[in-house]
C-alpha cells in the first residue's frame, strides 16, 4: 500500500536490510532507471522514488529516467535505455501482472546486463496488488537476471487498497 507519504509500506525495511544501504546512504548522486508498462506502472516507481529520496542524504540528487515498455521495442530507444540502466544504482520494473514480459524488455534487460560495470545495483520488480493476479513466472526471471549480474533483488506487490 502506498503510504500518505508516497512510499510503499514495508519497503523502508526492506531497501534497509540491503547490502548496498550503507554505500548509498552517503551518495551525493543517485542513478535511476525505470521501465514501466504504462502511466499507472510508472506513477508506482515515481511514488518509490519519492519515498526513497527522503531517506537518501540530504545532499543527494536523484536522477530518474523512465521508458515506457512500447518505446524498449524501438532499437534506437532500447539501446539508449540500456546504456543509462547499466550505470543506474537502481534499476526499477513496474509491470501488470502477466505471464512473461515483452521481448523489447528482455532485450533491453540483456542490453544492459551486457554493459553494466561492477558497481552496486538493485533490480527492483514493481507489481499490481496480489488479488489482481499473479507475476510469479515474470518474478523468477527476474530474480534470474539479478543473479546473473550480481545484484540485489527486491520484488514488491502493492497492497489491496484500504477503504476503512
Amino acid at each position: 500500500m502506498i503510504t500518505s507519504n508516497g512510499h510503499l509500506r514495508s519497503m523502508d525495511s526492506m531497501i534497509a536490510k540491503l547490502r548496498v544501504w550503507p554505500i548509498w546512504k552517503v551518495l551525493k548522486h543517485f542513478a535511476v532507471s525505470a521501465a514501466c508498462e504504462d502511466s499507472s506502472t510508472s506513477t508506482r516507481a515515481d511514488e518509490f522514488c519519492r519515498g526513497l529520496s527522503r531517506d537518501l542524504a540530504p545532499s543527494c540528487t536523484i536522477a530518474k529516467e523512465t521508458w515506457l515498455f512500447n518505446q524498449l521495442c524501438v532499437p534506437e530507444l532500447r539501446a539508449i535505455a540500456a546504456s543509462e540502466a547499466a550505470l543506474a544504482h537502481l534499476i526499477i520494473i513496474s509491470v501488470h501482472h502477466a505471464e512473461a514480459l515483452p521481448g523489447g524488455v528482455k532485450s533491453w534487460i540483456n542490453q544492459w546486463l551486457e554493459q553494466r560495470n561492477n558497481h552496486n545495483v538493485v533490480l527492483l520488480a514493481l507489481f499490481d496488488p496480489v488479488y489482481q493476479g499473479t507475476s510469479s513466472s515474470m518474478k523468477a526471471y527476474l530474480q534470474e537476471v539479478a543473479k546473473r549480474g550480481d545484484m540485489g533483488f527486491l520484488a514488491k506487490s502493492e497492497d489491496a487498497p484500504d477503504y476503512r
